[in-house]
Order: C-alpha cells, then sequence, then structure tokens
C-alpha cells in the first residue's frame, strides 16, 4: 500500500498533483550539457539530485583500469540519489552522450524550501526512498 496515491509515472514525482509537481520543478536549476561534458565526477562532494529532461547520459565505471559505459540513462531518469540523501562523494562519474538537458536539485536548497511544507516533503522523500530501493533490488537481481 502506498503512502500517497500516485499522480505521475515520473519517479521521484509520482505522489505530487500536477501543481505541486511545478513547484517543485520550479525549485530546479536547468543545467544544458553539451555531448561530451561531463555532469558528475567520481570522487566529487556535491549533494545535487537530477532528473534528465532531454537527451542521453553515460554513467561510467572503471573495468580493468580503464572507464567504460555501465549504463544508459535518458529523459525521465533520475541521478545523484544516494550522495543527495547521505553528502557521500559520487561514486561514478556520468558524461554526455549528446546535448542533454537536465534538472538539478540541491539538498540545502530543496531541503530550505521544502521546510515549511511537510507534505511535499514526505512525498518527495518517500519517493526517493522507494525509488533507492527499487536500485537495491535490480542490483540484487544483477548479481
Amino acid at each position: 500500500m502506498n503512502v500517497f496515491p500516485p499522480q505521475s509515472d515520473h519517479p521521484l514525482f509520482r505522489y505530487f498533483t500536477a501543481e505541486e509537481r511545478k513547484r517543485i520543478e520550479r525549485l530546479g536549476k536547468m543545467r544544458r550539457l553539451l555531448e561530451g561534458d561531463y555532469l558528475i565526477k567520481a570522487g566529487d562532494n556535491d549533494s545535487t539530485v537530477y532528473t534528465v529532461e532531454e537527451g542521453h547520459l553515460h554513467i561510467l565505471g572503471v573495468r580493468d583500469g580503464k572507464p567504460s559505459i555501465v549504463a544508459t540513462v535518458g529523459p525521465g531518469d533520475v541521478l545523484g540519489e544516494v550522495s543527495f540523501v547521505d553528502d557521500s562523494p559520487r561514486t561514478a562519474s556520468v558524461k554526455a552522450d549528446e546535448e542533454t538537458l537536465v534538472r538539478a536539485w540541491d539538498h540545502k536548497t530543496l531541503g530550505e524550501a521544502l521546510a515549511f511544507e511537510p507534505q511535499l516533503l514526505a512525498k518527495f522523500s518517500v519517493a526517493l526512498c522507494e525509488l533507492l530501493v527499487e536500485r537495491l533490488r535490480d542490483n540484487a537481481r544483477r548479481v
């Protein structure tokens, strides 16, 4: 049973009404990347979560000492949720495969904006937790 009824198919906004989603989207900053630009570099400290609005990004890992593409993400995908939650260093690099548009929310700005809106904060937090659980389950299936 979900705490909030689903409103959207987007993983980060699944419990928001259309108006709530617009309010949260306005808090994010748009960022355009050109092909080859890095969005995230492994080891960096930054607590920003991103959604891909347009284009595609490669998630890079290291195999045999060389960078390699471990996944490709596109519109609707969420990136950076672990560092957003626990302020840990980035574990992978993310590079634009083509011109790409992302929306970014840093932890401090979003936290301050939602501090006086507990229902929105709860909806966002539950959706983020569910996203993390989905990722854990996907990883467990691959092992």
